[in-house]
């Protein structure tokens, strides 16, 4: 039984694995969302706790990665001073089971921690496949299809393209999907962000044909839509001229 706490601060890290004395789990604490990263890419958790602060970025933008990269498991729990009714309600819409505000109580916080892998051991599905239209994403083989046939991605790519589909109709930060890839925010002048949404648009061919379009929301982030017919392409329109014929990635870029 492996648990990952996502802590920044030394004391609270240490109240936690006390708590947990006993409890014959394993405990491993990361300081930040990007040592939590590269941590859960190398090993398989069944719990992962989460404060709403993290000095590199929020709990929340590090739960986006985990839904996107991990699918539903592992089971992911805030544990967080934030108790306002409007973060519990972000936090559980964004895919956490639980949430427990700090200060807890140890016997309270060990008992819905089992409850928690309990639920989680009777629910486990073995298949966390997103079907959405001609696509399939499946996080567990970390491949998305398009009817039928595999697309070549990138890790990076898979993490942009996997974010959206599970966030369909919805903008999704620049911060956010900047920290599913990179493990951090960019700097705002970095265009690496936009090449790699330019890249997904051509490999997955996300146009109206095959249902769907990618849309940059100015100063925000972006958006993949469903869309019905031919007519959205008609409607959708890129900020800027372009002149016909060949575009290079550098020029789509810097109209995203």
């Amino acid at each position: 039984m492996s648990i990952l706490l996502v802590e920044g601060d030394p004391g609270q890290a240490s109240a936690f694995e006390k708590a947990l004395r006993g409890s014959n789990r394993e405990i491993s604490v990361a300081c930040d969302s990007a040592r939590a990263v590269q941590f859960l890419r190398k090993k398989v958790v069944e719990l992962v706790v989460l404060d709403w602060r993290i000095p590199d970025a929020s709990g929340l933008n590090l739960l986006h990665w985990i839904r996107a990269n991990l699918g539903d498991a592992p089971v992911v729990l805030f544990l967080a001073a934030r108790t306002l009714e409007a973060d519990i309600a972000a936090a559980l819409d964004a895919g956490a089971d639980e949430y427990i505000g700090k200060p807890f109580r140890e016997i309270e916080l060990m008992a819905r921690i089992n409850a928690l892998l309990r639920r989680s051991g009777r629910n486990k599905k073995a298949d966390n496949r997103v079907e959405v239209g001609a696509y399939v994403v499946n996080p567990l083989m970390r491949t998305i299809t398009l009817h039928g046939k595999n697309i070549d991605l990138t890790a990076k790519e898979f993490s942009l393209a996997s974010c959206l589909f599970n966030n369909l109709g919805n903008v999704v930060s620049r911060d956010s999907l900047s920290t599913l890839a990179w493990g951090r925010t960019l700097d705002g002048t970095s265009r690496s962000l936009d090449t790699h949404i330019y890249r997904l648009r051509q490999k997955l061919a996300l146009r109206p044909e095959n249902g769907f379009q990618l849309s940059a929301v100015y100063t925000h982030g972006y958006r993949l839509d469903m869309v019905d017919d031919f007519s959205t392409a008609e409607n959708f329109v890129v900020r800027g001229q372009v002149a016909r014929g060949a575009m290079t990635e550098g020029a789509a870029s810097a109209l995203l």
